[in-house]
């Protein structure tokens, strides 16, 4: 295969498009004088005359005829491409691709896709749930999305990624009767729901009242926030979740805050993306939308 500059070709292009050096040159922005010497050196490497002079101006030769026939195809791809890109980057018409765990997804980022819907209704945006931050890594790391939200520990060995903290959130006990904690070494009098096999979240509550010396006792392990809140609702125990996630039960008083002696570990909801794979339109999105 020929080592051929790439923009030769598209000089050719356009030359054999426009029928004329001076049309190719005022469109290229470069000078006549250029796209001569350009057409002249693609025909030296090809080895074959592109085009005739004539008094009324130039022709494709019957070799430069095929040759524009695969060099048109080429660059018409080459164009499609470049306008889908800026379509996706545009936020009338662009896309946007996202993966959070379930409760993140509900309780923060609905609302500003709610909002940015409101504002730009052309947008296309896609939301995808998991329930574990290592499937949310999976996602990221397979270009399945853009960026993801989540709020647990993960020992991130892919030196591509990049995280970045965007809150601290509250995490409550709840019940579905109203319950006040005046010791701490009640609460080893109740059943409790935590995470599936003590995700981060539970295992950093764990260990603080391990350090009060209080060992709770969880009879129940769900992985899904919104199948804890049901749990609870049902008086299987005492369910420890992001007060975000519940602020609706809490209003209603479907649910109660359980009042405690101490303040419970805070989760960091942090954004995760791959680095220099946000585009335009992500930034734009994460920058006005996403941190306010």
């Amino acid at each position: 295969m020929l080592d051929i500059n790439l923009n030769l070709y598209k000089v050719f292009y356009k030359v054999a498009q426009y029928k004329s050096y001076s049309d190719a040159s005022d469109k290229m922005s470069l000078s006549k004088s250029a796209i001569s010497t350009y057409v002249k050196k693609l025909e030296e490497q090809l080895n074959i005359k592109l085009f005739y002079r004539e008094n009324n101006g130039i022709r494709l030769t019957k070799e430069g005829e095929q040759l524009f026939k695969y060099v048109e195809k080429s660059m018409e791809m080459i164009e499609t491409g470049e306008k889908m890109l800026l379509q996706k980057n545009n936020i009338e018409t662009g896309e946007i691709s996202v993966a959070a765990l379930s409760h993140i997804a509900e309780f923060y980022l609905m609302p500003r896709i709610e909002k940015i819907k409101k504002e730009h209704k052309g947008l296309n945006i896609k939301l995808i749930t998991a329930p574990t931050g290592e499937e949310l890594l999976k996602l990221l790391e397979n270009h399945k999305v853009d960026f993801i939200l989540d709020t647990t520990i993960l020992d991130i060995n892919n030196n591509q990624i990049v995280s970045e903290k965007i809150k601290d959130i509250e995490n409550i006990f709840i019940s579905n009767k109203p319950i006040k904690i005046k010791q701490l070494k009640d609460l080893e009098n109740y059943d409790f729901i935590l995470g599936l096999e003590y995700t981060s979240t539970s295992k950093r509550l764990v260990r603080k009242l391990k350090e009060n010396g209080v060992h709770i006792n969880s009879t129940l392990e769900i992985d899904i926030t919104e199948l804890k809140i049901s749990a609870v609702k049902r008086g299987l125990g005492i369910g420890y979740v992001m007060k975000d996630s519940i602020q609706k039960e809490l209003n209603n008083k479907e649910l109660y805050n359980v009042e405690v002696p101490m303040e419970l570990p805070k989760s960091t909801l942090r954004l995760s993306y791959l680095s220099g794979q946000l585009g335009k339109l992500d930034r734009k999105f994460i920058k006005e939308y996403l941190l306010n």
